[in-house]
C-alpha cells in the first residue's frame, strides 16, 4: 500500500464503514443494508462509493439482483469484520478491568489438556496472577485453529499435529502425553496383574473415527501383535460419552493417560495394566505468529510454560 493512501485510509476509514462491510458481506444487497443499518439507501451507496475510494479498488461488482464482493472486497470484509470483533473485545476487557480484572485470556484448548496442564495452570493463575480473567473454549483443533486465525482466541492449548503447517500459527511444544486402556470397574481384564496384548484379543471397543492418530497406532499395534483389527461398537471423540459407556458395558477403550488417570481416581473406570508405545503428536502452544501480546497473554503463556515444565 501507498503511504499517501495508507494515510487518507487511517484519516477517514470509520466505524461506520466497517459496518456496513459487515452488512454487505452478509445481505449483497443495498436495499437490505439500508434499514440494518439505519439509513437511505443513498446513503449507503454514499458510504460505499467513499469505501472503495478509500482503498482505491472495486470492491463489488454490481449486478442486477444486488452486488457481488469481488477477491478484494471479501479481503477486505474479513479485515472488518475483525476490527469490529476486536472493538467489542476491548469493550468487553476494559468492563472487566474497570471491574478490578488485571487483563482477560481466551484459551482454546484440547480435552486432553484439561485435567494435566490446565487444571494445574488454573491453580496457579489464582495464586500468582489472581486478576486474570481466563475464558477458556474447548475443542478440537479444527475449531479451535480457524478460531485463533480469526483472532477469536489468543492461544490455544493442543496437539501439534500437520496442521500447523500454515505459517501464520506458531507453534511450541510442552509436553509428550502417553495413552492407556480403560474399562469399567469389574470389568473382566480389570483385576489382571499380568495382562498382555494378546488378552484383548476378541475384546468389543469404543475408538475414535478412524484416520485419528490414536486410532491408527492402536491398529499397528495390535496388528503387530498378530491382533486381529478391533472392530469398534462405539466411534466418538466425546471422553464424557467413553466414561457413560464403559461404565454399562464390558467395552475397552483407549485414552489419554492423564484423563484415565482422572476418572479413575473419580472411581468411575479403571486403567488395564498395560503400557502401550504409543506415539501421539505432543501437546503445545499455539499462537498466531507475529502478534503483539498483551501483559495478560504474556503472563498466561508464562505460567503455562512452567506448568509445562513440571510435566515435561
Amino acid at each position: 500500500m501507498s503511504t499517501p493512501l495508507n494515510r487518507r485510509l487511517h484519516a477517514k476509514l470509520r466505524t461506520r464503514h466497517m459496518e456496513l462491510l459487515d452488512v454487505l458481506g452478509e445481505t449483497s444487497n443495498i436495499h437490505q443494508a439500508a434499514p440494518r443499518l439505519n439509513l437511505s439507501q443513498p446513503a449507503v451507496s454514499k458510504l460505499l462509493q467513499e469505501i472503495e475510494d478509500l482503498y482505491g479498488a472495486r470492491l463489488f461488482e454490481r449486478q442486477p439482483r444486488g452486488l457481488r464482493a469481488t477477491p478484494v472486497g471479501e479481503t477486505v470484509i474479513r479485515w472488518a469484520r475483525l476490527c469490529l470483533r476486536n472493538i467489542d473485545d476491548s469493550l468487553a476487557e476494559a468492563q472487566m478491568v474497570a471491574a478490578g480484572a488485571t487483563g482477560r485470556v481466551r484459551v482454546g484448548i484440547l480435552t486432553v489438556a484439561i485435567p494435566t496442564l490446565l487444571d494445574e495452570a488454573l491453580k496457579a493463575v489464582r495464586t500468582q496472577a489472581s486478576g486474570l480473567v481466563i475464558t477458556v473454549t474447548e475443542g478440537g483443533n479444527d475449531q479451535m485453529l480457524p478460531a485463533l486465525a480469526r483472532n477469536e482466541l489468543d492461544l490455544v492449548l493442543g496437539r501439534l499435529t500437520s496442521d500447523l503447517a500454515d505459517s501464520s500459527f506458531a507453534a511450541e511444544r510442552l509436553y509428550d502425553e502417553s495413552v492407556s486402556l480403560v474399562v469399567r470397574n469389574d470389568h473382566p481384564l480389570a483385576g489382571k496383574r499380568r495382562l498382555r496384548l494378546t488378552d484383548l484379543n476378541g475384546a468389543d471397543w469404543i475408538l475414535q473415527p478412524e484416520l485419528l492418530p490414536m486410532r491408527r497406532e492402536l491398529e499397528a499395534l495390535l496388528a503387530d501383535a498378530g491382533i486381529a483389527k478391533p472392530q469398534p461398537r462405539l466411534e466418538t471423540t466425546s471422553v464424557l460419552l467413553i466414561s457413560l459407556t464403559l461404565q454399562q458395558t464390558d467395552l475397552v477403550a483407549v485414552m489419554p493417560t492423564s484423563v484415565a488417570r482422572l476418572y479413575e481416581s473419580q472411581g468411575l473406570l479403571r486403567v488395564l495394566k498395560l503400557e502401550l508405545p504409543i506415539a501421539l503428536p505432543p501437546i503445545g502452544l499455539v499462537m498466531q505468529a507475529g502478534t503483539v501480546r498483551s501483559p495478560a497473554v504474556q503472563r498466561f503463556i508464562d505460567i503455562v510454560r512452567q506448568t509445562a515444565a513440571r510435566l515435561d
